[in-house]
């Protein structure tokens, strides 16, 4: 880290806004696969719940060959899913997943705050800088494990957000989601390139 009080607070800022960026996408995923598991098993329970009650006659209009035992091993199938769903809901925990993920992005973002008004002073002294390298510190020693392949994605991600903010400098009615696409088939070809060069490499 550089010995200059002003790029620290900017290198400590630019780190923070990483991880905010990957702990929101984190806790945005596992809420959404936290409802939709709760709304299936909501939904299974309440299917189950009415076959169970209703006899298999009712459906012979639409189904001419259901038989009692089909019927019977249908509502178990449904009743053995709705288990299953369960079980994952209880297991991953995606809702305390999702709000541990999120306490840490509020944290970080208040952070960024101080952060920005320390970027303001004239002077920022040797203890500024270690109030807000160990406030830091803690945060990050206190949030949940990312994933590798998460934070390599958002790391990306980032580097695609701000590249655009640059770019809008210079043309601000630059087509945002063209130039997504054209960046994602840039690192697409450059994956491409350096898997072919890694091959001849192991070739010779």
């Amino acid at each position: 880290m550089s010995n200059n009080p002003i790029i620290q607070v900017k290198e400590l800022k630019k780190k923070a806004e990483q991880n905010r960026q990957m702990h929101f996408s984190i806790c945005k995923k596992a809420n959404w696969i936290n409802k939709s598991l709760h709304a299936l098993v909501l939904v299974g329970s309440s299917a189950t719940a009415v076959l169970t009650f209703a006899e298999y006659k009712t459906f012979l209009p639409w189904i001419s060959n259901l038989t009692d035992g089909e019927y019977k091993l249908i509502i178990g199938v449904f009743a053995g899913l709705v288990f299953i769903l369960t079980i994952l809901e209880e297991y991953f925990r995606f809702g305390e997943k999702a709000a541990s993920h999120e306490t840490i992005g509020k944290q970080l973002t208040s952070f960024i705050r101080k952060a920005s008004i320390l970027e303001t002073y004239e002077v920022i002294s040797e203890d500024d800088i270690d109030k807000l390298t160990n406030e830091y510190n803690y945060i990050h020693e206190n949030a949940p494990v990312i994933p590798d392949r998460t934070f390599l994605k958002e790391k990306q991600r980032l580097r695609i957000k701000i590249d655009i903010s640059k770019k809008l400098e210079i043309t601000p009615h630059m087509s945002i989601p063209f130039y997504k696409w054209k960046m994602k088939i840039t690192q697409f070809c450059g994956q491409g390139n350096r898997s072919e060069d890694n091959g001849s490499e192991g070739q010779r």
